[in-house]
């Protein structure tokens, strides 16, 4: 039985280098995993030396190969196993796969070393909520399924951050009543995308669902664009939101709404003549 082994209690970086290892190591996905306590330097799974069985990997100790603290000064286990991931050419050849994860494993090791922003530590954080500080192995296999799934999900977003990345290098910049406006057509860039952006307003253009939204971080009414717009197009389903920073026609959350039938090309026009 194949068995993977970190202390009770695990961190979120213990818990990304056990993620790590059942992702690119496909025979030990099904692996059980053992909670050891870290009171003692060296502590190794049924006393084994660390490392001298292959079916038994440990994380984040027994100061092994993937036990920072045996002196790997700047590391983390996530890292450590990312790093042997990638010089056995077991990573993934996709360029903005490879790059969400790139990201991820040293977003983690920001926190491990103590070099994060200090919101990253605070109480609304991912790992201030991960671990259950009772030293039962039941609980602590919850905080890795827990984990586990929250790792699936950030690599998700950090993989749309890469196409949007890649989207963002195409877009239109010109001016309007509003300031700096810039309009890009992608199924991936969003509001969130565009906020860390320089820019007063921005149009964003889903081809897929034909949807379109207008937004702006500023203090700007786009009361003008909306009335506008359902002056162009009297049949869609146009939203103004009440902050009035945002009209939406098409969205995810409202499925079964009618999208425009303005092109790309005309919504950018709209925003331009009002």
């Amino acid at each position: 039985m194949k068995i993977l082994v970190t202390h009770i209690n695990p961190h979120l970086d213990d818990i990304l280098a056990i993620w790590l290892f059942k992702k690119f190591h496909p025979e030990f996905k099904e692996a059980k995993i053992e909670f050891l306590s870290a009171a003692k330097k060296g502590v190794t799974y049924q006393g084994k030396p660390v490392d001298s069985d292959p079916e038994v990997i440990h994380f984040g100790i027994g100061r092994g190969k993937f036990d920072e603290h045996k002196g790997d000064l700047g590391q983390s286990a996530g890292s450590l196993v990312w790093q042997e991931i990638k010089n056995s050419s077991l990573a993934p050849k996709d360029g903005m796969e490879l790059g969400a994860l790139d990201e991820l494993v040293a977003w983690n090791n920001l926190i491990d070393t103590g070099k994060a922003p200090n919101y990253e530590f605070a109480e609304f954080s991912v790992q201030s909520f991960l671990r259950p500080l009772d030293s039962k192995p039941e609980t602590s296999q919850k905080a890795i399924d827990l984990g586990s799934e929250i790792l699936d999900r950030i690599l998700e977003v950090l993989k749309k951050k890469q196409r949007s990345l890649k989207d963002w290098n195409k877009r239109m910049e010109f001016q309007t009543r509003f300031g700096q406006t810039k309009a890009i057509s992608s199924g991936t860039v969003d509001r969130a995308f565009c906020k860390m952006r320089e820019g007063d307003l921005f149009i964003i253009f889903n081809p897929k669902y034909h949807s379109i939204q207008y937004f702006t971080p500023k203090d700007l009414d786009l009361e003008p664009i909306y009335q506008q717009a359902k002056k162009l197009d009297p049949e869609a389903d146009w939203y103004f939101h009440h902050s009035k920073h945002i009209i939406i026609c098409g969205s995810h959350s409202a499925p079964g709404s009618k999208p425009t039938k303005l092109s790309f090309e005309q919504l950018i026009e709209l925003a331009k003549s009002v």
